[in-house]
């Protein structure tokens, strides 16, 4: 019975129209619901109309907590329609209800600012039911009693996958344990030492376009054309020379038989050149410069190790 009051209520206060005259011009507030009765999550369009002068501005209520009352919004929006000297603005909200029962949605209060004055109006408030969408069906109880436990079904497929993957993993490891072990090792073979007179050379060159003399660098110049030598002559024939005195070595070169006679000699004078603008600041001529560059050159293309072949 108290909701039935609630609806007829609701419906007639909904048609009356709230009106304030300003200056002859009436305005009005109206407030609907497109439905009274709803069910769980359904869309509810509520409806606020306000007709005033064209010159007014309408302020609508603001919900800060996306509520009203005990609804939700889920959206809103916005119409005017203009008319002869008035002008209709309608703001909607869909509203949903997520719990059952009779309901009242709160009255909006709207301000309506023309011509600097302003006036307050509030709609009343509107009655809705929100029902079940389940259907009561008679003799039906809210708590159910407890249904006795049901057997599943035992299989034992499971078991045979299981004993079948076991055996495929053993396998697979034992096929790699196999093939492992008999692998045989690959030996990469060691790529040979370059030829030491490929070496000598490229050092001699890089000397030459250094072009050390020219730069002021004389002793610079012998000392490294004589480490060229030196080391070309231990990589080739097994001579200790970077680390020996020129005396030294020429020992130890005249107690072998790796270099001829002239070859000796010249190695001698190479040496003994190289070891006076190093140690005694002799101050070589231009062609003295040349001929140990030559020299050097000489040495390392007569005692090549492909030199019989050529």
């Amino acid at each position: 019975m108290l909701r039935n009051l609630i609806i007829i209520l609701s419906i007639f206060f909904s048609g009356i129209s709230l009106n304030f005259g300003w200056c002859g011009d009436a305005i009005r507030l109206e407030s609907r619901l497109d439905r009274d009765t709803a069910a769980i999550g359904d869309n509810i369009r509520y409806i606020l109309t306000v007709t005033t002068p064209k010159s007014a501005v309408v302020i609508f209520p603001e919900y800060g907590d996306d509520r009203i009352g005990d609804f939700e919004i889920s959206r809103n929006g916005l119409n005017e329609i203009g008319g002869d000297g008035e002008v209709m603005v309608e703001r909607w909200y869909l509203l949903q209800g997520f719990e059952t029962g009779e309901f009242t949605l709160p009255g909006a209060v709207v301000t309506v600012r023309v011509n600097e004055e302003e006036e307050v109006l509030e709609s009343p408030p509107l009655g809705i039911s929100i029902e079940s969408v389940l259907k009561p069906s008679e003799g039906e109880r809210d708590i159910r009693p407890i249904k006795p436990p049901v057997s599943l079904p035992v299989s034992y497929t499971w078991i045979f996958y299981l004993i079948g993957g076991i055996v495929l993993l053993v396998a697979v490891v034992l096929f790699l344990v196999k093939k492992v072990f008999r692998r045989r090792e690959k030996i990469i073979p060691v790529p040979p030492p370059r030829p030491a007179h490929e070496i000598a050379y490229e050092q001699l060159n890089k000397i030459k376009d250094e072009d050390l003399p020219a730069r002021g660098m004389i002793k610079e110049y012998y000392s490294r054309v004589s480490d060229a030598s030196r080391h070309y002559l231990e990589n080739r024939f097994g001579l200790r020379a970077p680390e020996r005195t020129t005396e030294e070595f020429l020992y130890d070169m005249a107690s072998t038989d790796h270099l001829k006679v002239p070859q000796q000699d010249l190695v001698g004078e190479f040496l003994s050149e190289c070891d006076l603008v190093k140690f005694a600041r002799y101050g070589p001529t231009e062609n003295e410069i040349d001929r140990v560059y030559s020299a050097a050159v000489r040495l390392v293309d007569e005692t090549r190790r492909d030199r019989g072949k050529e």
